[in-house]
């Protein structure tokens, strides 16, 4: 560094620390994050939704870190992303800034999901650059799809081995079965491995004598194993009854052993993002059986100071739940009273809801709850009401999370 001989030392004592620093962070091993999953991982909010969280005072502190002056969503100091996932169109791959549009146009339509506030406060933990590779893809379960090659085979169904039979099609349906098994675990390292073959093309901020390092993963995923074939605790109650999810503590754990064997890091942080859709439930819900379930790994002795379970049903947005709740209970109402024949009639119901909810909806709520809800909504329950409000709750909790199991 050349001095100026005019300026005071306590002045040059400062650029010269700043100049090692600079250097010193330009030397570190590139932070890299990898989260994986099914359609919440994937993000089902709409960038419109954001600006909810202005609207209450629970998240308005969220809401300044997300915006940036213009009123845009924030391109996120120091850190990019890379995300691989999959829509009917086929297959997609976006990199960029890290932003909800990953630095490509404002759109208000683009889906997002936790990365984003995953990836503003890592960075507000770190302050140094990050990488996060996303790879996500909707409707996928443990059970088969994620399957980690540790958890061993999945038994093709017996009524699936003879409707094959029957057919005279077994040997083809065994193999597309085996084939099926772990197919997306599989492509997710693939993926993976695609990133960190060359970092540079994901983050301009590598430094290939420095390399990179695996910080961290984070699994938000859950709903096609809530919905799926695991037997019930007691056959005798029937569908009433809770089911079984052993198997996806089980699976989990090796997925978490696999993964991390496969990227050749033993102990790398693992968050598990416990499913939440619906928020807080009763205790005999069947969900908070399957919520025990993936938190289990969490406590197994092996993983204690390394593995976390985020539950994600306490950032549910309840007003907004509670004014859906009223629109639903009132047009219901309305069903009932213009045709009472429909009572018992499930099918019918939703029918006749469907006609009336616009119209019912302009009286059971007022014009700044409608406009308030209308911000707050943009997908199904499923995908947590596609609220920015609660993916945004979530990412930063991940990001809380990691950087606990991090010591930072």
């Amino acid at each position: 560094m050349k001095m100026n001989k005019h300026l005071p030392l306590s002045v040059v004592a400062i650029a010269m620390t700043m100049t090692i620093s600079a250097v010193n962070a330009a030397s570190k091993p590139l932070k890299v994050y990898i989260l994986a999953g099914q359609s919440n991982m994937q993000g089902k909010a709409k960038v419109r939704t954001i600006e909810r969280l202005n609207m209450t005072e629970d998240s308005k502190a969220l809401y300044k870190d997300m915006v940036a002056e213009d009123g845009k969503p924030v391109a996120v100091k120091d850190t990019y992303g890379a995300y691989f996932t999959a829509y009917r169109s086929g297959p997609v791959a976006v990199k960029g800034p890290l932003n909800p549009t990953y630095g490509a146009e404002f759109n208000a339509e683009q889906n997002f999901g936790p990365e984003f506030t995953f990836g503003i406060y890592m960075q507000k933990h770190l302050n140094e650059p990050i990488l996060i590779i996303k790879t996500a893809w909707g409707g996928r379960n443990l059970l088969q799809q994620f399957r980690p090659p540790s958890g061993g085979e999945y038994p093709l169904p017996e009524n699936k081995v003879i409707k094959l039979k029957a057919e005279g099609k077994l040997e083809a349906g065994l193999a597309e079965h085996k084939k099926a098994t772990g197919e997306y675990y599989r492509l997710m390292l693939e993926h993976v491995r695609t990133v960190l073959a060359d970092p540079s093309k994901y983050h301009p901020a590598y430094d290939k004598a420095a390399g990179y390092e695996i910080a961290g993963f984070v699994w938000f995923q859950g709903f096609n194993d809530l919905v799926g074939p695991y037997p019930r605790v007691d056959a005798d109650k029937g569908k009433k009854g809770p089911k079984d999810w052993s198997e996806y503590s089980r699976l989990l754990a090796c997925f978490i052993r696999d993964v991390r064997a496969e990227l050749k890091v033993p102990k790398m942080p693992f968050v598990i993002g416990v499913i939440g859709v619906g928020g807080e439930l009763k205790p005999e819900d069947n969900q908070q059986f399957f919520r025990k379930a993936m938190a289990a790994p969490a406590a197994m002795e092996e993983f204690k100071g390394n593995v976390s379970a985020v539950r994600t049903g306490q950032f549910w947005d309840t007003k907004a739940s509670d004014l859906q709740k009223r629109i639903e209970d009132e047009t219901e109402k309305a069903v009932l009273a213009k045709h009472p024949e429909y009572k018992g009639r499930a099918g019918a119901i939703r029918e006749g809801k469907k006609k009336m909810r616009a119209a019912v909806t302009k009286v059971a709520l007022t014009v700044e709850e409608q406009a308030f809800l209308k911000l707050a909504v943009s997908n199904q329950d499923y995908h947590y009401n596609g609220s920015a409000y609660t993916y945004g709750k979530i990412g930063k909790a991940f990001a809380d999370s990691m950087a606990k199991l991090q010591g930072l």
